[in-house]
């Protein structure tokens, strides 16, 4: 941690290559105005001398919530165990959402031309929400994840990007018109979650048409191939544990541990560790691993190989498997 009004002067050699970011690391806990609810966040883009697929215009588009307040959750349903009450704390909500500092229609439209491809370099940098973008009448050619290039590169109409996830996508521009890239959810748009995309020479009122219904999956990036046997595996479970620790937000364990009461996980460089998120609440968890990035081996009975990520989205009751 830097002290107010003291200097920490950083170095470090660049790697790898791809679509990286900054973001401070103070714990905000139940302080709304810190940590990562603020705006201490940015791109760093490592490049390197791997070739790149051939694209126009390139863009970054950073995701952020604002003006964070608590919300009264009623009581949901989660899945805890028989000596567990329901909870009914408090979760995060949002006023406003924007991408690179703008609401929707307030900062300049993103102006293109027919034929054009452009590389969108998109991150979600929001404290607490997960996003699932969508620009009618174009779709997004995966490249790469969290900065990594994607195994397999697909089309996608829509993107679901949780928190700290990036991805980077090239639309080819055959739709002429004023179109909104933004969120899929109406209320998310009206909190400003969007950008205008102008196309030369038109006008007039943005417009926005609901995707057809699709299930995000990771496995379409990737490859199929058998991954070799880990040598040890570590299997870490997440549940809700109800209002143990603070008045406002319920307690989220690990092996029924929460923070700083759990052990470590030991490890030995240049060993190959499996680990095995398992989601035992009904909440969706994006899972981080800080200096090290990790394989997707397996979403529930789905099997993958090859793609690399830092960010892995765990949905409820869902098991998944990575390798690092």
């Amino acid at each position: 941690m830097i002290p107010a009004g003291h200097t920490f002067r950083y170095h470090l050699t660049p790697h790898p290559v791809g679509t990286r970011w900054y973001h401070t690391h103070t714990a905000a806990f139940d302080d709304l105005t810190i940590g990562t609810y603020t705006g201490q966040f940015g791109f760093l883009l490592v490049e390197g001398p791997e070739p790149q697929p051939a694209y126009d215009l390139e863009v970054n588009l950073a995701i952020h919530h604002w003006n964070p307040s608590f919300v009264p959750m009623a009581s949901i349903m989660r899945e805890q165990s028989a000596t567990q009450p329901l909870t009914s704390g408090s979760d995060v909500g949002y006023q406003y959402a924007t991408i690179n500092g703008h609401m929707l229609g307030a900062g300049d439209p993103l102006r293109v031309r027919e034929g054009q491809r452009v590389l969108l370099r998109l991150l979600n940098a929001s404290a607490t929400d997960n996003v699932v973008l969508a620009l009618p009448g174009h779709s997004f050619h995966v490249i790469a994840m969290d900065g990594n290039p994607a195994p397999r590169p697909a089309s996608a109409e829509v993107l679901s990007l949780a928190v700290g996830e990036r991805i980077d996508a090239i639309v080819t521009m055959d739709s002429p018109g004023v179109w909104v890239l933004g969120s899929t959810l109406a209320k998310a748009r009206a909190m400003g979650l969007g950008i205008v995309v102008e196309y030369a020479g038109r006008s007039g009122v943005p417009v926005w048409k609901d995707p057809a219904p699709s299930a995000w999956d990771y496995s379409q990036f990737a490859d199929t191939a058998e991954t070799p046997a880990p040598d040890e595996t570590a299997v870490l479970t997440f549940r809700d544990a109800g209002l143990l620790k603070s008045p406002r937000f319920d307690t989220w364990t690990i092996n029924n541990k929460s923070w700083p009461d759990i052990p470590p996980i030991m490890v030995e460089q240049g060993k190959r560790y499996r680990l095995i998120f398992r989601n035992g609440s009904g909440d969706q968890h994006p899972m981080h691993i800080h200096r090290h990035m990790f394989e997707v081996v397996q979403i529930g009975d789905k099997k993958m190989s090859g793609l690399m990520k830092d960010v892995v989205n765990v949905m409820p009751s869902i098991q998944s498997r990575s390798t690092s």
